[in-house]
């Protein structure tokens, strides 16, 4: 004796949907199954519930993408200013752990100087899959507390302009136009200060 497979669990859910259409039409006037149960009726209804939830569900993810690269320039943005902040109370206040404090900053010890960094060298810079994204790394230097990016067009008198800071060796830019050419630097900041600008390196945005 023979049985229906199923076969719906390998399935992705447009599949799904194309699979069920074509058993409500196997059972549409088939005289062999004159009151199918569920009816042919309900079988498509379920069919573009699939479809229309499925499409629902890819747009929404592309929406968090979207969202979500800007939700990371925000936070790249805010570091860069908390850390301008930063330099300027500690300047203002004049090393007074009670100052620092009362502009809303927690205090850290006081770190053992280690003299002038070095450019942060390999500076490697990668399309993202967002449209006018890109990754960025290098190698870590030591004692760097944080690091600076910067960014220009492609120009004769680059205009360089941070874009962002990153406590790692690497970091996510967006906000750039498809298709143009930039530039990128990166420079570590340690007890002594800013080291010099890594070597730049290109990118055409995608």
């Amino acid at each position: 004796m023979s049985y229906a497979k199923i076969g719906m669990k390998e399935l992705n859910p447009p599949a799904k949907a194309a699979y069920m259409r074509r058993l409500a039409a196997g059972v549409t006037g088939n005289p062999n199954f004159p009151a199918s149960t569920p009816t042919p009726a309900a079988i498509l209804a379920n069919a573009d519930a699939i479809e229309i939830t499925y499409n629902e569900a890819h747009a929404a993810r592309l929406i968090s993408k979207t969202k979500t690269a800007a939700m990371d320039d925000a936070c790249a943005t805010g570091e860069a200013l908390v850390a301008q902040l930063a330099s300027y109370v500690d300047g203002a206040s004049g090393g007074d752990a009670a100052i620092i404090e009362s502009a809303g900053f927690s205090t850290r010890a006081t770190p053992t100087p280690i003299g002038e960094l070095p450019a942060p060298v390999d500076l490697q810079v990668h399309p993202s899959e967002f449209s006018g994204s890109a990754n960025v790394k290098w190698k870590s230097v030591n004692g760097a507390r944080s690091y600076i990016v910067e960014r220009a067009l492609d120009n004769v008198d680059m205009d360089w302009a941070t874009i962002g800071t990153s406590t790692k060796k690497e970091a996510a830019l967006n906000s750039m136009v498809s298709g143009k050419k930039y530039w990128f630097r990166v420079a570590a900041i340690g007890t002594a200060g800013q080291s010099a600008w890594s070597d730049p390196v290109p990118l055409f945005a995608p």
